[in-house]
């Protein structure tokens, strides 16, 4: 969304802590299991894999003190027209200091009190306190899904008409207008990651339990044997050596790769290695990044028929649906595409064209802006 508001000729302004700015990645690649770049994400890194939840709620809540002495001075000296948040838990000072300083918010909400979570809620009824309270003094509040904005209608007893639906998008500029790889550079990234001439399936992502990774292979290893597929995994996550263990359970894990992290530069060159991009499994209430990203590289895509994914794809027309938590009919729907070349490329083709006309960051921003009146300033 930053990118996307430059795009469109707004000047924006960043605040976070040093060292964690989204729009400065780091210029190299960082190694796999290495600790993020910066003292400030190295620190919060190492809290949130050791502070027991209650302590990290705690932290939560006190991050506001340092975030209102850095915040408060910018809001009273410049005044912007827009302050533009992406929520986290019990983060209450951007939406009360626009509120009192009459400066429009926007929240966009992509965790809340009222879904499933990674990281359980340890002091549950301190952050549905907050979070009451920080949905009632923003102006606009945008979320990924028509399934995430009834969970806030029903949970947080919000006015629908407040919440604005946009899934997420991808950057025209970064996975559609990119320059694509020349063939020796292809080749080269393949054998950097031990991928022989065979096809590729494989997904991306910081990979957790719902999206079941582990399951897909178990439920694909003879298929992944005779078809003579590679598997690769571009990202890496908590689920990794589960799934590294099931492929080797099922003789299958010199076929299966993950690249660790990698930049965000670089994912749209992993992307070129896949053949058919696959997601096993997701939560009811999310749009997958990885979905639209997939789309934007002319990947034709597996996915389950969970909500978010339905609003997005049409089964045969941008990607290929099968009923969610069947691990037999997704690997029966793999067996079916993989023999109809001239199918996978008129889906890919046709998800492409989808996410350019309507699943762009730019095309978001400006439905905000328009939403709230502030077109043309």
């Amino acid at each position: 969304m930053v990118e996307a508001f430059r795009t469109l000729g707004h000047e924006v302004e960043v605040d976070c802590l040093a060292g964690c700015d989204p729009t400065r990645p780091p210029a190299t690649e960082p190694a796999a299991g290495s600790a993020p770049a910066g003292l400030s994400r190295r620190l919060l890194a190492a809290v949130s894999a050791r502070a027991p939840q209650w302590l990290f709620g705690v932290f939560e809540v006190l991050y506001n003190l340092p975030l209102a002495l850095r915040l408060l001075p910018k809001l009273l000296l410049r005044r912007p027209d827009l302050v533009y948040e992406r929520y986290s838990l019990c983060t209450f000072v951007p939406a009360l200091a626009c509120r009192l300083l009459r400066i429009p918010h926007v929240l966009e909400v992509n965790d809340s009190v009222v879904i499933e979570r990674s990281r359980p809620l340890a002091l549950a009824r301190t952050s549905r306190w907050f979070e009451r309270r920080i949905v009632d003094w923003t102006c606009v509040i945008v979320t990924i899904s028509e399934q995430f904005r009834r969970q806030m209608v029903e949970g947080l007893g919000l006015d629908a008409q407040r919440v604005l639906v946009c899934p997420n998008a991808v950057s025209r500029p970064r996975f559609v207008e990119r320059q694509r790889l020349a063939p020796e550079a292809r080749q080269a990234l393949r054998e950097r990651h031990g991928i022989a001439t065979a096809r590729v399936i494989g997904s991306a992502g910081q990979f957790v339990a719902w999206h079941g990774l582990p399951r897909f292979l178990a439920a694909a290893a003879d298929c992944i044997r005779r078809r003579d597929l590679y598997v690769l995994f571009i990202g890496d996550g908590p689920t990794r050596q589960e799934t590294l263990d099931v492929a080797r359970q099922h003789g299958i894990a010199d076929r299966v790769r993950f690249t660790g992290m990698v930049s965000l530069a670089a994912v749209p060159d992993h992307l070129e290695l896949l053949d058919i991009a696959i997601i096993p499994f997701s939560n009811i209430h999310g749009s997958p990044m990885k979905l639209m990203e997939f789309m934007a590289m002319r990947l034709p895509v597996l996915a389950p028929a969970l909500p978010p994914i339905l609003e997005v794809l049409v089964d045969g027309e941008t990607g290929f649906i099968f009923p969610r938590d069947d691990m037999a009919a997704m690997v029966a729907t793999l067996e079916r595409v993989l023999d109809d070349g001239a199918a996978l490329a008129r889906v890919g083709r046709n998800a492409q064209e989808h996410v350019v006309r309507h699943l762009t960051w730019d095309a978001h921003a400006e439905r905000v802006l328009r939403h709230l009146g502030l077109c043309g300033r």
